[in-house]
């Protein structure tokens, strides 16, 4: 056997023979959202459990991170029953609070975890895994009581980073593909206030959560900030309780699982027919940067302004199973994603749905005498649906966040009919219409061209070039065109907030069409602020861009990225370009700065990020940085 630990930053194999005191069915590291779940469940299911987690308490975001409301996911499963607990425990001992109590449902999980049976540790890090080849035996940690180590038959990593799989030597990825980068943190304050607790967040900045040192510090000074830490109170804005200790992280390590979702496989309608539960959620993508997303993500969010469109995604049983692996699952946001998607599928309900499932596969993988991947579907599904985890007659459904009908939000089907399509595009929410046009691609190209000549209607020809862009028509690129040289700033009204503006919509077109004959007009937007019109308070997208700064960041952003994607193609193209770009980035005048999604307050330089992603853009090219 060998324990694998890290020394230095590195992964170290040595060699042991562990006499293992204790010995568990499950062994659970991280008891947060996903974690305290698995714990209860497990040893519900009769399962001997230990849980070690490394903060004080359980629940994670939703209680020592103030995350309290739900923000969309699945209905169903055992967090229901805990929510229940807790807003009776809330109602005999607490102040009413937004949302569910954190307080109560950190004391409720303890109570529900003790009294199922499960044994659990505080303050305890994990140091190192036991292995067998690639089977994972058991652990060693730091905790209260020293350094001990347990064996177990199967491990559930719920920390959030996938710091059990990483020891472990499994494949982990993080962030998207242009720099790495993942979605900014929030942090939460508590207040009191007419005798309830209230809490609000802004998103507070960037970092590597698995990195010790850097998370210490963005703990330290996003509290500072001046949205959090006031000089001063007023009795109107309620009483500071506290900055909530955990900071509400959104994206972090992510497994390379036995399967894994993408957004592209999704939107192209390659789902599992075995899921575990679904998750829900719209591509909630805190980042203003969305110039470097990748393209699916801003075919749909940019080009369509899909951003409030939610939809519901199965989760396969592969996810949970770091590739090449036996004996270890992950729980929680670290399942195996793209980056795309871990923007829709993190949201709370379904994290803890993603515990319970784990604590079903460890449980049937142990009963059965089974390899994690051939657990019996059927009646891991039995399980499932007990709970109402996995909810009879689910399927994958789109619904509109914007508009409800009898108290839920409208189911919304794709366009097939080309008279509806073409009314959708003439008018001021036309991204059902666009995705619908990208859907039926060819069998729709005539239409979209004719279309593209109405010139008594305003939106008609400009959304009909933004569909064919998409389909990869070049007959879109004279009105792409036209849209970039007027400097469009028509925002349109498909959902319900973070719509983007057509005229930069339309740069990221030209650029994914490899047009060259826009390639002058995109270096007068990069060099020149001014060339950008002033904003028009009733067509100002308040939510996504808050001044005239972050406005030139987008246009400047997508303007580089559009540049950057002709060149790869026209490559006589690439050393004037190259050297524009990059005279232009070591302008001392040159600003590029952000504010972060909840206040325009604290602002980000994005200075540095876009000089990195164009240095390993030129040097992909062969040419020097």
């Amino acid at each position: 056997m060998n324990l694998s630990e890290r020394w230095n930053g590195r992964l170290v194999q040595t060699s042991c023979k562990p006499d293992f005191k204790d010995m568990y069915d499950v062994i659970i590291v991280g008891l947060g959202t996903a974690g305290a779940i698995a714990a209860i469940r497990a040893a519900k299911l009769g399962l001997k459990v230990l849980g070690l987690e490394q903060m004080h308490g359980m629940g994670g975001a939703g209680t020592l991170g103030g995350v309290t409301g739900y923000y969309f996911g699945t209905r169903g499963g055992i967090y229901e029953e805990v929510d229940t607990r807790t807003a009776e425990l809330e109602a005999a001992s607490f102040l009413k609070a937004g949302g569910v109590n954190a307080n109560a449902k950190s004391i409720v999980l303890e109570r529900e975890t003790a009294s199922a049976g499960a044994a659990f540790q505080y303050e305890a890090i994990v140091l190192g895994v036991y292995m067998e080849g690639r089977a994972v035996k058991g652990l060693r940690w730091i905790g209260p009581h020293g350094i001990q180590s347990a064996g177990s038959r199967v491990i559930i990593d719920a920390s959030s980073e996938a710091e059990v799989c990483a020891l472990a030597g499994c494949e982990v990825r993080r962030g998207r593909s242009s720099d790495g980068q993942v979605q900014p943190f929030s942090n939460v304050v508590q207040l009191l206030k007419d005798h309830r607790i209230h809490h609000f967040y802004t998103d507070s900045g960037y970092v590597d959560a698995a990195d010790p040192e850097a998370l210490s510090k963005s703990i330290v000074q996003s509290a500072l900030l001046e949205t959090h830490l006031k000089a001063e109170y007023r009795d109107d804005e309620g009483r500071l309780l506290k900055i909530m200790p955990q900071l509400g992280l959104r994206e972090g390590r992510l497994i390379v699982g036995e399967e894994t979702v993408t957004f592209g496989d999704f939107i192209e309608e390659r789902y599992t027919s075995e899921p575990l539960f679904y998750a829900y959620s719209n591509l909630d993508n805190h980042s203003k940067d969305v110039a470097f997303e990748s393209e699916a993500q801003q075919d749909w969010s940019v080009v369509s302004s899909l951003w409030g469109l939610n939809f519901t995604v199965p989760i396969p049983i592969g996810t949970h199973i770091p590739h090449g692996t036996e004996g270890l699952l992950a729980a929680g946001r670290s399942i195996s994603l793209d980056h795309d998607l871990a923007s829709c599928i993190r949201m709370k309900r379904d994290m803890q749905k993603s515990g319970e499932a784990a604590a079903d596969m460890a449980y049937l993988s142990i009963t059965k005498n089974c390899s994690l991947t051939t657990i019996p579907y059927a009646e891991l599904r039995s399980l499932l649906e007990e709970t109402g985890c996995l909810e009879q007659g689910r399927s994958v459904e789109f619904k509109d966040s914007s508009t409800k009908v009898n108290q839920d939000y409208a189911v919304r089907k794709w366009l097939t009919d080309p008279a509806e399509i073409r009314e959708a595009l003439a008018g001021t929410k036309p991204g059902i219409a666009i995705w619908s046009a990208k859907r039926l691609g060819a069998q729709l190209v005539p239409q979209l061209q004719s279309w593209l000549s109405s010139d008594k209607e305003e939106h008609l020809p400009k959304h009909s070039a933004m569909a064919l862009g998409l389909i990869g028509d070049a007959a879109a690129i004279p009105m792409l065109r036209r849209i970039v040289q007027e400097r469009d700033m028509f925002v349109p009204h498909t959902s319900r907030k973070y719509n983007q503006v057509r005229g930069y919509a339309a740069i990221y077109l030209l650029g994914k069409l490899r047009d060259k004959g826009i390639v002058q007009e995109l270096l007068k937007i990069i060099r020149d602020p001014a060339e950008l019109p002033q904003l028009n308070p009733e067509e100002r997208n308040w939510e996504f861009i808050s001044d005239p700064e972050e406005l030139y960041f987008q246009f400047f952003s997508f303007s580089v990225m559009a540049l950057l994607r002709i060149a790869d193609v026209h490559t006589e193209l690439r050393e004037s370009i190259g050297a524009a770009i990059q005279e232009r980035l070591h302008d001392p005048e040159l600003q590029l700065k952000v504010s972060f999604k909840g206040s325009r307050v604290i602002k980000y330089s994005m200075l540095e990020r876009i000089e990195e992603i164009v240095d390993k853009h030129l040097q992909s090219w062969g040419s020097p940085a």
